[in-house]
């Protein structure tokens, strides 16, 4: 596996880690002017650097035949689900408990990854993806039920976490061959058509901190930290794509803590303590790899 591989997906999602910071300070903002300003501003990133290249990159959609366009909307529809819903959940929810939620993606991953490539799941693998969903059965508050006001939020994270494990092994499958680069612009170029008109007719207002929200959220959380991903992706173990962004979660969890002062309960804490070490194992087994 490769180290540099390692590196850009890690990057990345520390990257996508800082999405609650953003969404709290853009509250004024809808939760579809919010996706829909992110989409904009990460297709304009994206833009800026194809057409930066030595080899330019045409990127009118008109190239592809009608088979590959399906593919990119289905694949858009994954990501904009997934953001819709991780975006819901920090709003119902907490940012800590969301953002390590969100963790259970890998868990999907590993299963998209059998059902598309039929790739063998190494027992380590299995292993950890049992610890975090025990991590997970903890922390959101499914063991405590009398914390029904972060059920809501849970959930949307939860759903989150299964579209965000389609986004990461569908493109693999059925849109190899591109740069990641192409694979952001396309991506969120097409989510902009699907986002505009629920943003027109969703409340929420205008402000200048809502504005660089959306700004930070398109060029840094999306642009940046997809293009990173994606790239990574291309040179490491399928069933590791997930488990390598684990650290996402943990930024959560710090900024939850330290700048909104939400509380975490003993018990949540033993879930992280249970994903952290899912992660480990996983780490442990990559490591391994690449020194083979």
């Amino acid at each position: 596996m490769s180290a540099n591989g390692s590196f850009k997906i890690i990057a990345g999602a520390c990257l996508f880690g800082l999405i609650p910071v953003f969404v709290r300070y853009g509250a004024e903002l809808s939760i579809f002017s919010i996706a829909l300003g992110r989409a904009f501003f990460a297709a304009l990133f994206a833009k800026i650097y194809l057409s930066m290249q030595k080899e330019k990159v045409e990127t009118s959609l008109l190239k592809f035949s009608k088979k590959t366009i399906v593919h990119f909307i289905v694949w858009t529809l994954f990501l904009t689900l997934a953001i819709l819903f991780y975006f819901l959940s920090i709003q119902y929810g907490s940012v800590s408990l969301s953002g390590v939620l969100l963790g259970i993606h890998p868990v999907f991953v590993v299963l998209f990854v059998f059902l598309f490539f039929k790739e063998k799941i190494t027992l380590k693998t299995w292993i950890s993806c049992f610890l975090s969903i025990l991590g997970i059965y903890f922390i959101s508050g499914l063991a405590n039920l009398d914390q029904s006001s972060a059920i809501g939020g849970s959930l949307f994270a939860l759903a989150s976490a299964f579209f965000l494990g389609l986004n990461f092994t569908y493109y693999l499958k059925y849109l190899k061959g591109y740069s990641a680069g192409e694979l952001v612009y396309y991506q969120n170029v097409l989510q902009i058509p699907i986002l505009l008109p629920f943003a027109i007719y969703s409340s929420g207002h205008f402000t200048i901190s809502g504005l660089i929200s959306v700004i930070c959220l398109g060029v840094f959380c999306t642009g940046m930290a997809y293009f990173l991903i994606y790239s990574g992706s291309q040179t490491v173990k399928k069933q590791h794509i997930g488990v390598l962004q684990i650290i996402e979660n943990i930024i959560p969890i710090v900024l939850g803590v330290f700048l909104f002062h939400e509380q975490i309960t003993y018990i949540a804490y033993l879930g992280i303590l249970l994903v952290l070490l899912s992660v480990l194992l996983i780490s442990l087994e990559s490591k391994a790899v690449e020194t083979t």
